[in-house]
C-alpha cells in the first residue's frame, strides 16, 4: 500500500475536528475508511455542487492510499474527490456514519499454555469431627 501525500481543497475546521477526535486511528486511515466505504456502495451521501473556494475551504494535505485515492477519483469525477470527502467527513463528524473496527488474531498462535495439575482434596480430620 503506497500512501501520496496530496494536497486537497478541504474544510478546515471539520479536518482539524477529525484529525483532534479522540479516535484509534489516523486522519489517513480513518479517511480510507470512508473511502473504500463510500466507494463500494456502503456509505451512500450526497454529495453537493459547491464552489471550491467555499469560505471555510482551503488547502489540507493528506496521505491516502493510492489505489483508494484513484478509485474515488474515478468514481466522483475528475476534481470532486475534496468534495467527496469533505461531505463523508461531515457525515461521520454528525454521527451519520459510523465505524467499528474488530480485531482478531489467530487464536492458536497466541494462546498461552496451560497446565492443570491435579490437586489432591484435604483430608478430613476425623477428630475433629467427633
Amino acid at each position: 500500500m503506497t500512501r501520496t501525500r496530496r494536497n486537497l481543497w478541504l474544510h478546515k475546521v471539520n479536518y482539524r475536528r477529525l484529525a483532534d477526535g479522540d479516535t484509534f486511528l489516523t486522519p489517513s486511515q480513518l479517511l480510507e475508511l470512508l473511502l473504500t466505504g463510500y466507494i463500494e456502495g456502503h456509505i451512500e451521501v450526497t454529495v453537493p455542487e459547491r464552489a471550491s473556494r467555499a469560505p471555510g475551504r482551503g488547502r489540507v494535505v493528506v496521505a491516502l492510499d493510492d489505489d483508494v485515492f484513484a478509485r474515488v477519483e474515478a468514481g466522483a469525477g475528475e476534481g470532486r474527490t475534496s468534495l467527496v470527502i469533505d461531505t463523508l467527513i461531515e457525515a461521520y463528524l454528525a454521527g451519520a456514519i459510523t465505524i467499528t473496527l474488530h480485531a482478531t488474531t489467530n487464536a492458536t498462535q497466541r494462546a498461552a499454555t496451560l497446565t492443570v495439575e491435579p490437586v489432591e482434596p484435604p483430608a478430613e480430620n476425623d477428630a475433629a469431627a467427633a
